[in-house]
């Protein structure tokens, strides 16, 4: 059956945060400045529940795709396992999985993760310039990020996206050098609008909006608007004469709540209904696994509580003032 919202929204797109933790500090994320609540082992989601829960949501509901989040998703201890289990409900029941990951933790193993059954990967890239990657990272990882995008590409992955956050007076002089990048390595750069988390200190003075990027974008490339998919939540262009692609992600200046078909699980089990949604809106799925329940009761209570979900998220005013929604323990 369907996961059906009270807005008639069909939901299809499972992502599932592996951890909290992860090996870059950035700026729109989780400065270093910042505390916040770490998960414990004893918290998270075991490989185990992760595997019933996705089991769940493609069996029960007929999602189609699947995606390995975090925190960085491969700081978590022996994911091949788990993307393994994945690969094994593929077999019988077909999604795409795929992981958004930073890449500084993905040299030398990405070919045995595609092996076990990851299909895709969007990789987080927010500077082409030593200095400023540093600058927004907290870290000096540039070249194994660029690494990695280079073993995708040889190693035959097919639509691997560039997630670039942008913020002005710190890359925003880059973005037509990412287009130039794209362009180079055949990929899609999706430029993605700085937002508001509980914990990433947010300067609205950084925001840019994803039109004022595109007008840039425009001044040395023809943009060509083309059809998404129904799970896709960018506005997605060509670049006239390559084979690359360009797509924005405008959560904050325009959102797209109206297509909204995502699912977010959060690290220790948690059902979040939008990115931006509050704790007394989620479902705590690992309890209700702890305490005996099968998997269709599983799949009732899913369905019971998405029609908690808002037609939209609040608007930026409201958004800035949210407690305890910290994008690093969400997956984003």
């Amino acid at each position: 059956m369907k996961l059906t919202d009270r807005f008639n929204r069909v939901h299809k797109y499972l992502r599932i945060s592996l951890t909290d933790k992860c090996n870059l500090n950035c700026l729109y994320c989780n400065p270093n400045a910042i505390h916040y609540d770490k998960l414990t082992k004893e918290n998270i989601l075991d490989f185990e529940e992760i595997q019933r829960i996705v089991r769940i949501f493609v069996n029960y509901f007929e999602f189609t795709k699947v995606r390995l989040t975090g925190g960085e998703p491969f700081a978590r201890k022996n994911i091949g396992y788990l993307i393994e289990l994945l690969g094994k409900i593929k077999i019988e029941s077909p999604f795409e999985l795929s992981a958004t990951s930073n890449g500084t933790l993905l040299n030398g193993n990405l070919e045995k993760f595609i092996e076990k059954g990851l299909d895709r990967l969007n990789i987080s890239l927010d500077s082409l310039n030593a200095e400023t990657y540093k600058k927004i990272s907290g870290t000096d990882k540039l070249s194994a990020t660029l690494s990695v995008i280079n073993q995708s590409i040889s190693l035959g992955l097919k639509n691997i996206k560039i997630n670039t956050v942008i913020m002005k007076g710190l890359n925003d002089n880059e973005i037509n050098d990412f287009v130039e990048f794209a362009i180079e390595k055949k990929l899609n750069i999706r430029f993605i609008e700085y937002m508001p988390f509980s914990n990433n200190k947010y300067d609205n003075s950084k925001f840019i909006a994803y039109s004022d990027i595109k007008n840039i974008i425009e001044t040395k490339f023809r943009l060509i608007e083309i059809a998404n998919d129904s799970t896709s939540v960018s506005r997605d262009f060509n670049i006239f004469g390559t084979e690359a692609k360009v797509s924005f992600i405008s959560s904050i200046s325009d959102h797209f709540c109206g297509d909204c078909s995502r699912i977010r699980i959060t690290a220790d089990g948690k059902l979040k209904l939008c990115l931006f949604s509050i704790t007394k809106d989620e479902l705590d799925i690992k309890k209700i696994i702890l305490n005996g329940s099968d998997d269709s009761e599983i799949a009732e209570k899913i369905q019971e509580h998405l029609m908690l979900k808002s037609e939209s998220h609040p608007g930026i005013d409201e958004l800035v003032n949210l407690k305890n929604n910290q994008m690093i323990s969400i997956g984003g």
